[in-house]
């Protein structure tokens, strides 16, 4: 296994061999043949150790998702975390180029624990479809990560702090115009009515509460 992991963090899934495995595990290929059928039945072996990163990160880190502090810092520490877990990068990575049972299911599995996540996100009072702004947020958290050590994105360099600091202030100014954008609308609301009420024409109450 932690043969396994070397190779795959220089080489990937894809291009990681039985014979690079077993060659830094400084063990003969019978030895590995005996307990694995191929290379795909390790690998199967191998990814369950990682099917449950999601839904373990998101209890491990928030029990309710119900200010944007906490909304910033989840997608930050997201961030960090694949950072740091090359393997768990590595995976995600396979999953995209490589349509396969391993990948189809870490990707299934990936979606049904990420529920817990979503099921909060969908608590939260604001009429913009929190969801799909996560879930381009996360995916974009996804991009970044993978693409770090081929190039800066838009500018950012997420092998900077500088670089992760954006982010993750970006996530929180995001946050923030999610959390804010309900009240801030019963509030425009509010005063568009004391407005009519005292008969101030329409097209002037559209610009006291525009933007």
């Amino acid at each position: 296994m932690k043969a396994a992991v070397s190779q795959i963090k220089k080489k990937g899934f894809s291009l990681a061999l039985v014979t690079d495995i077993v060659k830094k595990a400084k063990i003969e290929p019978i030895v590995f043949y005996n307990r694995y059928k191929n290379l795909d039945e390790f690998y199967d072996e191998f990814v369950k150790k990682y099917d449950y990163w999601l839904r373990d990160f998101v209890r491990n880190n928030i029990t309710e998702l119900d200010t944007p502090e906490i909304y910033g810092d989840l997608l930050g520490k997201l961030m960090e975390t694949l950072i740091d877990d090359a393997i768990m990068a590595e995976i995600i990575r396979w999953e995209i180029s490589e349509g396969n049972h391993i990948t189809e299911r870490t990707a299934r599995l990936r979606e049904l624990h990420s529920q817990d996540m979503i099921d909060m996100a969908v608590d939260i009072k604001t009429d913009a479809d929190i969801v799909a702004i996560s879930a381009l947020l996360v995916a974009g958290i996804y991009f970044l990560v993978l693409h770090k050590d081929r190039s800066t994105f838009a500018g950012i360099d997420l092998n900077t702090p500088e670089g992760k600091k954006r982010v993750t202030d970006a996530c929180h100014h995001v946050g923030e115009m999610l959390f804010c954008e309900g009240p801030v609308k019963k509030e425009r609301q509010r005063i568009a009515d004391n407005l009519r009420k005292q008969g101030v024409p329409e097209e002037i109450i559209a610009k006291a509460i525009a933007g």
